[in-house]
């Protein structure tokens, strides 16, 4: 079985579920998942019943053959590690080892791809661990740029538009040592793009491989994949796409650190 969990929290609102439900109605493939749970920690802020509203409206139960909503737990620890134990712990008690997960962020789109990447791998594969390149969006570039970025063939990791700022290695092949003439705040530069395969963005991944999420319950991230390097499978048709947003809320007081802010904000 192949599951949809798709994540909703503080900072996160209807445009964000809006844009990446949009996102699932440009998928390239006549193959469809199983099931969806929506997961929503902030049902105060954005009730469970407008987002199936949004999925219905998308006709998304042509993709996705049905879909239920997780029951929240408030006691939940309010932090990505907490929602991404929550939902380890219920997959592991409720699926079959060899069913697979995709975590899906409202803040993350999908290229048109990225469901007919996963669908297709291999079912003798038993332990399954997709990531696909990761593009941030900076905080000026417009919706319909997003989508439009979304609706691109393959992933391009350079472009007159694209920064290509890390690899899966962390070494000197990006565009501050390929690029020296163009600077990563350079207005025409709208969105960055990396291999980074050990950090949490938007995986595909099965049930028996879930222990092996390294999870710390801090403020912000807290999920660390490199125990699953050698199950990885990843490919260049597809990507995620990040839409800005901010982070500061009851739950963090501190907005972004370092040159990652920087860049965003340019």
């Amino acid at each position: 079985m192949n599951i949809i969990f798709f994540i909703t929290h503080k900072t996160l609102d209807f445009n964000n579920c809006f844009l990446t439900f949009l996102s699932l109605t440009l998928q390239n493939t006549s193959k469809i998942f199983d099931l969806m749970y929506i997961y929503n920690s902030h049902q105060n802020e954005l009730n469970n019943n407008i987002i199936l509203k949004l999925f219905y409206d998308f006709k998304l139960n042509v993709l996705i053959k049905d879909v239920k909503i997780f029951e929240y737990n408030d006691c939940t620890h309010k932090s990505l590690g907490g929602d991404i134990e929550c939902i380890r712990n219920f997959a592991i008690l409720n699926f079959n080892p060899l069913d697979r997960i995709l975590f899906l962020k409202s803040d993350c789109l999908l290229s048109k791809h990225f469901f007919s990447d996963v669908l297709t791998i291999d079912d003798k594969i038993d332990k399954v661990f997709y990531t696909a390149p990761f593009i941030c969006a900076k905080k000026r570039v417009d919706n319909l740029e997003i989508i439009n970025y979304c609706l691109r063939n393959y992933f391009i990791k350079s472009d007159e538009i694209t920064f290509f700022v890390e690899d899966a290695n962390n070494s000197k092949d990006n565009d501050f040592y390929n690029r020296q003439n163009t600077s990563i705040f350079d207005f025409n530069i709208k969105f960055t793009s990396c291999l980074v395969f050990r950090d949490w963005s938007c995986h595909f991944i099965s049930v028996n491989l879930l222990n092996l999420l390294n999870i710390n319950k801090q403020s912000w991230g807290g999920v660390n994949l490199s125990r699953l390097n050698d199950f990885l499978i990843t490919s260049n048709n597809s990507f995620v796409v990040h839409k800005y947003h901010d982070i500061i809320s009851e739950n963090r007081n501190t907005d972004r650190e370092g040159p990652v802010k920087d860049w965003l904000l340019s």
